[in-house]
């Protein structure tokens, strides 16, 4: 599979992994591997962040997409 991104420069690159969020095939340098906590529920409405953290590889496009701050808006 060739990277997305490459592609879109004319190289073709062979891909390490997809962006778990676009499914977007990526080359290493296009690949960013952030930390996802794990979170678990308990009686009560209770959430609780457990100790170990799993891993994500997001493209550049999906990992600024996600770090935008989410606003509610109420009516």
């Amino acid at each position: 599979m060739r990277c997305y991104e490459c592609s879109h420069g004319g190289v073709a690159r062979e891909a390490i992994g997809i962006c778990h969020h676009c499914s977007a095939a990526l080359y290493s340098d296009h690949a960013s591997v952030v930390v996802d906590p794990v979170t678990t529920h308990y009686p009560v409405a209770r959430t609780v962040t457990l100790p170990k953290k799993a891993r994500v590889l997001l493209c550049e496009t999906c990992r600024t997409a996600l770090k935008q701050p989410h606003f509610l808006k109420t009516a």
